[in-house]
């Protein structure tokens, strides 16, 4: 069997979504820190077994900043690091409704190609997070 390591199929280039992560975060928390951004965000990846580059993050939030969907402020405390605050703009609220809307569109289509998925192999488990098994004996089910 070929290997797949390399393959799209295998997940490896799929976006783990850190952007509409980061908006969806400052809507509910403006004003967060690039390292409270980050642990808020790298602790919902966790929780879906995921690992979050967090020097990806920063890139997203430079990125998105140029893109006019965040602005941030340094803050100079007396003590301490200055540290740079986040928050998102109007456009930005936008851009989280656009991928909410993208978002949706591609989880409704994921549910009905493994509802046919399914229906073509009623009997077999299917390898991923949703279970622990090895994706070559639930193809031996093929």
């Amino acid at each position: 069997m070929t290997l797949v390591r390399d393959c799209p199929c295998s997940g490896q280039s799929m976006t783990l979504f850190t952007a509409p992560w980061i908006l969806l975060t400052l809507y509910g928390e403006d004003g967060r820190h690039g390292y409270e951004l980050a642990k808020i965000v790298k602790g919902h990846m966790e929780k879906m077994g995921v690992s979050l580059n967090t020097t990806g993050l920063y890139r997203h939030l430079r990125s998105l900043e140029k893109r006019g969907m965040l602005r941030s402020a340094w803050e100079t405390p007396d003590k301490g690091q200055a540290k740079r605050r986040y928050f998102i703009t109007e456009d930005g609220k936008y851009c989280l409704w656009t991928w909410i809307g993208t978002l949706r569109t591609q989880f409704d289509l994921m549910v009905r190609f493994f509802e046919e998925a399914q229906n073509l192999f009623p009997d077999a488990t299917f390898p991923g997070k949703a279970s622990e098994t090895d994706g070559r004996s639930a193809m031996k089910e093929m």
